[in-house]
């Protein structure tokens, strides 16, 4: 069994198209064709389901993703090892909620590229789910989040640590001067939101159901720097991460709301897949991320 079939089969298989496959992986299509061919002759059963240009695995096909990841993960051990002498080096994908990438942690990416100098690094910004689906398919290496905990048997927690979120408004608002506000009264205040479908927006929304309350959203953006922005200039009020808040609210340009009746909190989390091999590449850079989030206590 070639171990370069694998590989064309796993990107197949991410893809689900054998043209974009090909195009990816630098073969002509009819290359990817042969090569699924012979790896369904030597296996003896048919890997995909072929519904005109696009595919999807079969069972038999399902079954063996998990065998080609872990075929993948061994020779990058190997070549690791005798290559590189267990030093970082090559390409690394890492991939980041918008919250965790417009904040001072993306302070840990340059003190890794700084230390690094023969890794290449790709960072994705996505929302939680699809990075969890990526990092399952093996499209990236480790995922940084800001969510619940993850459960889930596939993939392993690298580093975790609680975050609080918060409620904020523009310095010259009403609640720079309020000791205690209850979640009730800021429910005709002008919202400006993150779109739907983030954590904490969802949570509170939810929350804000549960107690029969109802909330407009001013504004949706997906841009947590625009949204503090536009918060500080008297545009609505928002909730984000406080590690998001702590320049501005140093700065004086934006105030917490004392909300008393309602806390939020989140785990800041590096995950991988369990199945794959943690590279040097990508130890170090758990590990320097994980060093610089405890710095910024």
């Amino acid at each position: 069994m070639e171990l370069r079939n694998l590989k064309t089969f796993i990107r197949t298989a991410e893809l689900k198209n054998f043209t974009r496959a090909a195009e990816s992986l630098g073969y002509a299509q009819s290359t990817v064709t042969a090569q699924m061919e012979a790896l369904e002759k030597e296996l003896g059963t048919a890997l995909f389901i072929r519904n005109g240009r696009r595919v999807v695995l079969s069972s038999a096909g399902e079954e063996l993703l998990s065998y080609a990841y872990r075929f993948r993960a061994l020779e990058e051990e190997t070549r690791n090892h005798f290559d590189r002498n267990g030093k970082p080096a090559g390409h690394l994908t890492v991939g980041m909620v918008e919250s965790v990438s417009a904040s001072e942690y993306v302070k840990g990416i340059a003190s890794y590229l700084k230390k690094y100098s023969e890794v290449d690094l790709k960072v994705t910004v996505d929302t939680t789910i699809r990075l969890l689906e990526a990092l399952k398919k093996g499209e990236i290496d480790a995922a940084v989040l800001l969510d619940r905990p993850v459960a889930d048997g596939e993939l392993q927690i690298f580093y975790r640590k609680p975050e609080k979120i918060c409620f904020f408004a523009c310095s010259d608002s009403k609640y720079g001067r309020k000791v205690s506000v209850s979640l009730k009264d800021l429910e005709k205040e002008p919202w400006l939101l993150t779109e739907k479908g983030c954590n904490y927006r969802k949570e509170l929304e939810e929350e804000f159901a549960s107690r029969g309350i109802f909330i407009g959203s001013r504004l949706e953006m997906g841009s947590t720097r625009a949204l503090i922005d536009f918060v500080a200039g008297g545009l609505g009020i928002s909730l984000l991460p406080e590690f998001d808040l702590r320049e501005e609210l140093l700065k004086g340009r934006i105030v917490k709301i004392p909300v008393s009746d309602y806390e939020m909190e989140m785990e800041l989390q590096i995950l991988v897949s369990g199945k794959r091999w943690m590279s040097p590449s990508l130890t170090c850079f758990c590990e320097e991320m994980a060093m610089k989030e405890e710095q910024e206590i």
